[in-house]
């Protein structure tokens, strides 16, 4: 059985994506993922302003309808995540794909506060990649703060071509099923071919 939660939030972003105005100024994604609340986010609705939605949108072109509709799903089950460089209890959560670059594709979220909701700050492709990925889990243990990484990522930075592209997965099927995925899964890995 598909999660209306997942439904309801594929079918608000096509109509914020139609142009659509919408009732509510915000949208829920469900609620926060097991595993982000075991990183420090409040364990409340996870949210995103549909202003926000629309402007991402625009800026961010990089990030395909496809990973936008797959958003709730993929931040059950990230690549990473690392505390937010300010220190204010935010996470940066780096999900398994890529945008159309092939950048990974990195959310800010903003931790709920006196029992609000978490809030999405934008989701766009981070085009320092990996590099600055490794740099900010180093950071975060330097400063005693906690970081995950997903099983099989390589404890270093990866070498030129470590990340691997998978053009398909059928777990991360469009809701509706409209279309095909259009996106990379990520996995890091050394390069077995490099010394």
């Amino acid at each position: 059985m598909i999660d209306q939660d997942i439904i309801s939030w594929s079918r608000v972003v096509d109509a914020i994506v139609r142009g659509e105005t919408l009732v509510r100024p915000s949208v829920k994604l469900g609620h926060t993922p097991p595993l982000l609340r075991r990183y420090g986010l409040a364990p409340v609705e996870l949210i995103m302003s549909a202003a926000k939605i629309a402007k991402v949108r625009r800026d961010h072109p990089e990030i395909s309808l496809d990973i936008w509709h797959s958003l709730p799903a993929l931040l059950a089950d990230p690549l990473a995540i690392v505390p937010s460089s300010r220190r204010d209890g935010s996470l940066v959560v780096v999900l398994v794909v890529a945008d159309r670059d092939g950048s990974p594709v990195v959310v800010p979220i903003a931790c709920g506060h006196d029992g609000g909701p978490n809030a999405v700050l934008s989701v766009y492709g981070k085009e320092a990649g990996f590099e600055w990925l490794w740099q900010q889990i180093r950071y975060a243990r330097r400063d005693g703060f906690n970081v995950y990484e997903k099983k099989g990522s390589a404890d270093s930075l990866p070498q030129p071509g470590s990340a691997e592209a998978i053009p398909w997965s059928p777990d991360l099927i469009p809701v509706d099923r409209s279309t095909e995925p259009n996106r990379d899964i990520l996995s890091l890995r050394k390069d077995s071919t490099k010394n």
